[in-house]
């Protein structure tokens, strides 16, 4: 097979030049020979053409119908290529013919003579012009001009092309033989050289695959027609290189392969403990944490002399100053680690305004800025959590680096998109910082590393979110002026919301059980509740908290439960002991590591969800939520 194949190539690399060669300059010969003809043919239609005009010239001007009938069908007589003759007046009139005509009309196109072909037939239409005889001037001994008369009518002679037509076939079929007889030479010559070239060649071929199956030690059989003893010669030798060559080769790999597993091992044991430590962070800095905000909410609530009130204000400051940077630490980390899934929908853009707004409106005032929001009524679909917080970041660094005048939040339409703009005017960034100042711990005016400015943390935060959700950002800025940071977000489909009931700040009324196994934590939750109106049975277990509810004859309105519970319990499944014994209980469900399942897990058995440290702002509005469905209930 091998064999039959290679044959064939060399063949077509022999033969395919010479019929092609053959071909060309057989088409370029008879294509010569066939104008050379075409010409001759033509040339001699219009003399013939020409000659029947000068005859009927005297026909013509005298109306002599039966001379010019007599004069086509002599002219036709006298040459049989000549299919047939007609005699026209000016007017394009027929006065006489002889034959069958390819035309069944006569159109006049020019005055001058014309000749074209119509299929198998050649038509000359040549005019017949009245003779004006120069008169001799015999006093002054010149002659007067010529000249080429009126035109009297038209004689239009077809002239059969079979003759020649005949002449073309006959020259193709002596072309055609003749480049099949050098086909025939060709492939014989070819065969031969393929003959005496295949087989060494062949042979070396299979050598060189055994080779590269991994048979070194192959090798080519010297030929006794010595056709190719170089490359033999050469196809060993470089079988015995390339048998060294893996040899050497394969202690390498082998040396590789077990440096890359062992760096592969400690790579894995390094991310294992990575792992570990985020896990450990997620859970056991938030929980201490969670307690500490509690209790410093609650310490800030309480009657205190004028010299504490600047101390608990200062411990709030710390404990808020911790979580955010908690909260940024281990964004970073879970954003590197891929942990965080952008979850798009549709959602009104004022929205998301109205909460920059309360959020940062203290800060403003507090720094004598003036914070102004300019909303678009459009919906956008994307992640709202995580465009919030690439927004949060954004007025956070614009508050932060402004000592004077103000920022603006805006947005503007363009090409289905909406632009969203931080603007400022701070101290503004020199243009070979741009691209810097969104790394990680880069802060250009914080060298003394103030912590009032941050970790320079929130920039990198917000490039790998808008990266993650392909929404661009970008940043112009003016040193002295300020600067402005911007996010484009695609335009999303509006739909009609329920307005929600405004929040209160009315003292809460109902019976709220805690589970939750951290002392610390339940105690500080226990007292916030009860300093908002509440009444708070803590436990650490589902089961001591239905004994503790039992023994004080209480039925709870709503149940905050822990997450991790000691044991095999978990706050879900504390949850549901508690809805078995007081009916369709609302459940919150406190949380130091949220993940894609819980979140499911908990939307499926319509618990409330928050995370560790919880803000005790939003504790607040969710437990009243929950109170007023209960009650509703």
């Amino acid at each position: 097979m091998k064999r039959s194949r290679l044959v064939m190539r060399l063949l077509v690399a022999a033969v395919l030049p010479a019929v092609l060669v053959a071909i060309s300059l057989a088409t370029i010969l008879a294509d010569r020979q066939y104008q050379g003809l075409d010409e001759a043919l033509r040339a001699r239609a219009r003399a013939e053409a020409r000659q029947v005009a000068s005859a009927a010239e005297f026909g013509v001007f005298s109306g002599s119908r039966e001379a010019l009938q007599a004069l086509v069908r002599a002219a036709q007589a006298g040459d049989e290529e000549i299919r047939a003759v007609t005699i026209l007046d000016v007017r394009g009139m027929p006065l006489a013919s002889s034959g069958v005509s390819v035309r069944r009309t006569f159109g006049i196109v020019g005055w001058e003579e014309e000749i074209a072909n119509y299929g198998s037939v050649t038509v000359v239409m040549t005019p017949i012009r009245r003779s004006r005889l120069p008169v001799d001037d015999v006093y002054s001994g010149t002659e007067a001009p010529e000249s080429k008369g009126e035109v009297d009518g038209f004689v239009i002679l077809e002239m059969s092309r079979a003759r020649l037509d005949a002449e073309r076939d006959r020259q193709i079929l002596i072309d055609a033989l003749v480049t099949l007889a050098g086909l025939v030479l060709a492939t014989a010559l070819a065969l031969r050289i393929a003959r005496g070239v295949t087989r060494p060649i062949l042979h070396i071929g299979d050598v060189v695959e055994r080779i590269g199956q991994g048979d070194l030690a192959a090798r080519v059989q010297p030929d006794p027609a010595e056709v190719m003893p170089s490359l033999e010669n050469g196809i060993n030798h470089m079988a015995q290189r390339v048998g060294l060559a893996q040899e050497y080769l394969m202690q390498q790999i082998a040396a590789a392969t077990a440096e890359l597993r062992e760096r592969k091992d400690e790579a894995e044991r390094a991310n294992a403990a990575k792992t570990r430590f985020l896990a450990a962070a997620s859970h056991d800095l938030r929980q201490p944490l969670h307690a500490l905000g509690l209790f410093a909410s609650r310490l800030a609530q309480v009657p205190n002399t004028p010299e504490a009130q600047p101390l608990v204000a200062n411990v709030n400051a710390s404990v808020a100053a911790l979580q955010d940077l908690l909260d940024t630490l281990l964004d970073i980390s879970r954003l590197d680690a891929g942990l965080i899934v952008p979850k798009p929908r549709d959602f009104a853009l004022n929205e998301l305004f109205a909460r920059l707004r309360l959020e940062f409106a203290d800060t403003a005032a507090n720094r004598g800025l003036d914070l102004r929001l300019r909303g678009c009524d459009v919906w956008l679909h994307t992640d709202p959590q995580l465009l919030r917080r690439i927004l949060n970041n954004f007025v956070a660094n614009a508050l932060r680096y402004t000592s004077r005048g103000g920022v603006l939040l805006a947005c503007r339409q363009r090409a289905g998109k909406v632009v969203i703009e931080v603007w400022d005017t701070g101290i503004g960034i020199e243009a070979r910082h741009l691209q810097d100042i969104f790394s990680e711990y880069v802060q250009l005016a914080n060298p003394e590393r103030s912590r009032e400015k941050g970790l320079g943390l929130g920039l990198a935060i917000c490039d790998r979110l808008s990266q993650l959700m392909k929404l661009p950002v970008g940043v112009r800025s003016v040193p002295g002026r300020g600067s402005v940071f911007r996010v484009e977000v695609p335009l999303g489909q509006a739909r009609t919301i329920e307005p929600e009931a405004p929040a209160s700040a009315a003292r809460l009324d109902g019976t709220v059980v805690i589970v939750e196994d951290d002392a610390d934590a339940a105690a500080g939750l226990a007292e916030l509740l009860r300093s908002w109106g509440c009444r708070a049975i803590q436990a650490p277990s589902a089961f001591e908290a239905l004994q503790r509810c039992e023994d004080g004859g209480v039925v709870p309105d709503i149940a905050i439960c822990d997450f991790h519970l000691p044991g095999d319990e978990d706050g879900i499944a504390a949850g549901f002991a508690l809805r078995r014994r007081f009916g369709p209980l609302p459940v919150l469900l406190l949380t130091a590591d949220v993940n894609d399942k819980l979140i499911v897990g908990a939307a499926r058995r319509n618990f409330a969800l928050l995370t560790k440290p919880a803000r005790p702002g939003k504790l607040r509005a969710l437990v009243q939520q929950m109170l007023a469905h209960a009650k509703a209930a």
